[in-house]
């Protein structure tokens, strides 16, 4: 299973200028924002920029289903790059993005232009594929700390993180996205606390032992 993560992130980064170049202006994508619904078209990929977002299936009971976590320097939106097929996904901002939106015409045109695009191209979605399938069984099946600690660890990096220190998602936000219970969450906080792991405040957490969270990460 070398090579599979819990996320995927900065898969395209050298293609990241060229985006910038042909794309239109940059957007702002508050969180919770949806950016693509299941069962509708809606024209548009986005490149990730920076920020964190979820892809979900909702289930016939109205549950979430977490199908992947993608982060800068990837896209979202490609299930649907044929304008008369529908998403088969949903997909929303966890925290605050910043994305670059295009179309299938201008990827089109990119590929054209840089063959050595649609050859990275496929071999990025396989790794998505990759991901899709470790993810789905993950987040089934793995251990739930290990499920928790991993997603606190994807926030490291994030720079509105770096800034405040804070992880600005609920324990119900949390519990969304990792396909848990919120007493489930409750419990797990404890633990984390009563270890030193994390703090936690007014709708937020912060991480007070990264070793001690790589630790449990990996349980």
């Amino acid at each position: 299973m070398g090579g599979i993560r819990f996320f995927v992130e900065g898969s395209l980064h050298r293609y990241r200028a060229l985006f910038e170049s042909v794309c239109p202006s940059p957007m702002t994508i508050p969180k919770g924002q949806v950016l693509c619904s299941q069962c509708c078209t809606h024209g548009w990929l986005y490149y990730i920029l920076d920020g964190l977002a979820k892809v979900y299936i909702t289930t016939s009971d109205g549950n979430e289903q977490i199908i992947d976590f993608m982060m800068r320097d990837t896209l979202i939106g490609m299930d649907c790059v044929d304008d008369e097929k529908k998403s088969v996904v949903s997909i929303a901002s966890v925290t605050e993005m910043q994305v670059l939106p295009f179309t299938p015409e201008i990827l089109r045109r990119m590929i054209l232009d840089n063959p050595q695009l649609g050859f990275d191209l496929v071999v990025y979605y396989g790794e998505v594929l990759r991901q899709v399938s470790f993810m789905v069984g993950s987040l089934g099946h793995a251990n739930l700390m290990v499920r928790l600690a991993s997603f606190f660890l994807l926030f490291i990096d994030m720079p509105e993180y770096k800034q405040t220190h804070k992880i600005l998602l609920t324990q119900q936000e949390i519990a969304s996205c990792i396909n848990v219970s919120r007493a489930q969450i409750a419990k797990m906080y404890a633990q984390l606390r009563s270890d030193g792991v994390i703090g936690t405040g007014n709708h937020y957490v912060t991480i007070l032992d990264e070793k001690k969270l790589q630790q449990y990460s990996r349980l």
